[in-house]
């Protein structure tokens, strides 16, 4: 449960609170409308129960806010998205309503909070014209992870990888989705286990898409691969050459030794997928307006503008907005999809990329019994 201490002012980040001069509330909005004002005064004393991805740039970002929004208490909850959803859901099921808004990457929010009615539509929480406007936004078709939905407002897809292979142990120095059957590489290929999504699974469903289910089915049996519990365990497996190929590797980890100029023999997996990044209210929110504020600045140029810059200090890819007014990050272009065809990804944050996970776990199950 959400320990809180209100603090004037504040903004609390899990057990840790952050002192935040008054600043006033940015001009920025001074043109919005009424409706906007109206929420901004209600909003004043309001608490606001945020839970985030554990990463730095997201504190920075609700930092920001909570500078130009001072009346309002930020509480944050850094928790990796695969343990939120659980946890929201069992305190829902006992009456217990702590949160109001939830930001990070959205595979947790479709796959698990929104089949358990677990959150609000989003959408009935936008005031500002600029962020209703789909002509502001790329992929309108795209704008939320369900077609069935508007709970979950996504404001960047991106692409991870989740692989890594060793140049000198892969056939000829160079991996591709067509080589990895290679008998050479039996017993040399070790997966973090793919038995629910995550970095493991989304390669595996990756693999899928372009060969077909019965070829991981075959990666999995004839190639007798090591698994592994951890997506850094499996990224040092590869580094130290335990292993010539890693599915369901931790790319910042890869990203760290390149940086630190090692690692140079290590080479990322031929394929990726498309993560979306987005935000959505909580049901039955204890402060409405609150995350209706919140939900608003995070979706307008200048909150997209903000989260950009935070995120390409701390992180390697991923710092773009899918808002057409936002520039990216000229270093992270390497991680922005093709949205002209965005169907070529498995979107492990959307409804079809759910099933192809799926599709992947119930083959690990089968092959393991």
């Amino acid at each position: 449960m959400l320990t809180r201490r209100h603090l004037i002012g504040g903004i609390t980040s899990g057990l840790t609170t952050y002192s935040m001069g008054r600043t006033g509330i940015s001009m920025a909005f001074a043109d919005a409308p009424a409706e906007w004002a109206k929420v901004v005064a209600e909003a004043k004393g309001q608490s606001l129960n945020l839970t985030t991805d554990p990463y730095t740039a997201h504190r920075s970002v609700v930092e920001v806010f909570a500078k130009k929004f001072p009346d309002i208490k930020v509480q944050i909850n850094s928790m990796h998205p695969n343990d939120f959803g659980p946890k929201v859901i069992t305190e829902q099921k006992n009456n217990l309503f702590a949160w109001d808004c939830w930001w990070g990457t959205c595979a947790s929010m479709n796959h698990i909070a929104l089949p358990a009615n677990a959150l609000d539509k989003v959408s009935d929480f936008l005031i500002l014209p600029e962020v209703k406007d789909t002509s502001n936004w790329s992929v309108p078709d795209f704008q939320y992870t369900s077609k069935n939905s508007t709970s979950i407002f996504v404001h960047t897809h991106f692409l991870v990888n989740y692989g890594a292979y060793n140049i000198e142990l892969v056939p000829g120095g160079i991996l591709t989705v067509d080589n990895i059957l290679d008998p050479s590489l039996k017993r040399m290929i070790s997966i973090r286990v793919p038995n629910r999504p995550h970095g493991g699974t989304m390669m595996l469903a990756s693999i899928a898409k372009k060969k077909g289910i019965d070829y991981v089915e075959r990666l999995v049996t004839a190639m007798e691969p090591i698994y592994v519990d951890n997506d850094r365990q499996n990224t040092m497996s590869v580094i130290r050459g335990d292993t010539a190929v890693g599915i369901g590797t931790a790319e910042e980890t890869l990203y760290e030794c390149h940086k630190q100029s090692g690692c140079g023999n290590v080479k990322p997996f031929p394929e990726s997928v498309m993560h979306s990044r987005g935000v959505s209210v909580l049901r039955n929110a204890p402060h409405k307006a609150a995350a209706t504020v919140w939900v608003n600045w995070l979706l307008s140029k200048e909150g997209q503008d903000t989260f950009v810059q935070e995120w390409g200090k701390y992180n390697p890819t991923g710092a773009f907005s899918m808002r057409k007014d936002v520039s990216p990050d000229p270093k992270h272009r390497d991680s922005m999809p093709d949205l002209t065809q965005i169907d070529q990804y498995i979107g492990v944050s959307l409804d079809s990329g759910w099933e192809a996970l799926n599709a992947v776990i119930k083959i690990y199950n089968k092959v393991r019994r």
